[in-house]
């Protein structure tokens, strides 16, 4: 593996035109410049620029093909490449060594986001990113590197035409008691919400109809406003063996949760609960092959009594709200820009990214761990390998 490292003798400064914090939505054009200064004349056979755009899913868990049929691990991996863009700014990738002068340098580029790119996103078991590198390309030393994340919004503006906004969604379910003659009249539940499509800054009305015609006490109610991911892996490794399969992963993440007071036997009750949307990550299903994710309310109605328990689902769509969207992710994205602009000189080792915990208070990228990700990226020469096949 190539390493790559930065020079106190090269900085680097990759600019974004009229956009500081470097966020975008699919489909946009992206324009922007490379300001290089040098303090000393280095040789090196090209400058050029990388945008990368892509998707990883990667875990481990036990799969029954061990010896003897015994359960060993295997490693999951997945990838989908949506953005790979490279420009030479001096020099090629076959050309002669060349002498960059010392001083300042100015370079430009532009970009389409794909119309169908996902939003950014980043957790333990899968993350979509997007970055800028600028490469001082050496194949006789070390290359010179430098970085810096951007984030994409998905396209999922929901118009007040939207049919999600006006299709309401009920469910129902009962349960009865003992059996044959001794079967208890039902407990039945319905939950509903107006409209199923919802954006940041929106209130869900859910409405909870609670009918007990039995003769058992219900204990609580448990309502999840929950998300929902797949992750999809093509790769699978067992110890030095790679098999092409697909595979998935399904993990639920606990966005708001609610319970209700009792319902006693044979009463009729009707509960409203309120939840309001944050800034969540839009409901991806259609944009990325290797990860979706969704939202949903599970409900858990918990008799006194009984091991029986009803259980509902009703899902939700989160699409983006333009400017509200948009006003969270800057805040959150922001910061963390600035502390890697600050570090571009640092050497970038070419260890992997570390393990991602996903930050349970907001549903964007963490920024420490974006910041710690991107310092450790690894080099486009080793992505090209990795990923090649």
């Amino acid at each position: 593996m190539k390493k790559e490292k930065a020079s106190k003798n090269v900085n680097c400064d990759i600019r974004f035109d009229n956009n500081p914090n470097g966020i975008f939505k699919a489909g946009d054009k992206v324009t922007g410049s490379v300001v290089l200064t040098l303090t000393q004349l280095k040789k090196v056979r090209g400058v050029y620029l990388l945008v990368t755009g892509y998707a990883d899913t990667f875990w481990s868990d036990k799969v029954p093909h061990g010896p003897k049929n015994k359960k060993t691990k295997a490693n999951f991996k997945g990838h989908e490449d949506f953005i790979k863009h490279k420009l030479y700014f001096v020099g090629s990738d076959t050309g002669n060594p060349i002498d960059l002068v010392t001083g300042v340098q100015y370079h430009y580029f532009k970009f389409d986001i794909p119309a169908n790119a996902p939003t950014s996103m980043e957790g333990k078991y899968g993350h979509v990113r997007y970055a800028i590198k600028v490469t001082l390309e050496r194949p006789w030393k070390h290359d010179h590197n430098f970085q810096i994340p951007f984030t994409v919004l998905a396209k999922a503006d929901l118009s007040a035409d939207h049919p999600a906004f006006k299709t309401p969604i009920k469910v129902v379910d009962e349960l009865r008691f003992y059996c044959w003659i001794c079967r208890s009249s039902p407990l039945i539940v319905t939950g509903s919400v107006k409209r199923s499509a919802f954006v940041p800054g929106d209130s869900i009305d859910l409405t909870l109809d609670v009918n007990n015609l039995s003769k058992e006490d219900v204990s609580e109610i448990i309502i999840k406003f929950q998300k929902v991911m797949r992750f999809i892996s093509q790769i699978q490794l067992i110890e030095q063996t790679q098999i092409l399969a697909e595979n998935q992963m399904t993990k639920y993440e606990t966005v708001e949760i609610q319970k209700t007071m009792p319902v006693a036997k044979q009463s009729n009750i009707t509960y409203e609960k309120n939840f309001l949307v944050g800034p969540l990550t839009p409901t991806e299903n259609q944009n990325s092959k290797i990860i979706q994710i969704g939202y949903q309310f599970d409900i858990l109605v918990k008799p006194k009594l009984s091991t029986k328990k009803i259980e509902l689902t009703i899902p939700i769509i989160i699409g983006s709200a333009g400017l509200k969207t948009e006003e969270a992710v800057s805040f959150v994205r922001s910061s963390g820009i600035e502390k890697l602009s600050a570090g571009l000189n640092r050497d970038q080792p070419s260890a992997p990214p570390p393990p991602y915990v996903e930050d349970q208070e907001s549903l964007y990228p963490n920024i420490s761990s974006l910041q710690r990700a991107y310092e450790n990226e690894v080099s486009s020469e080793d992505f090209d390998g990795r990923h090649g096949q």
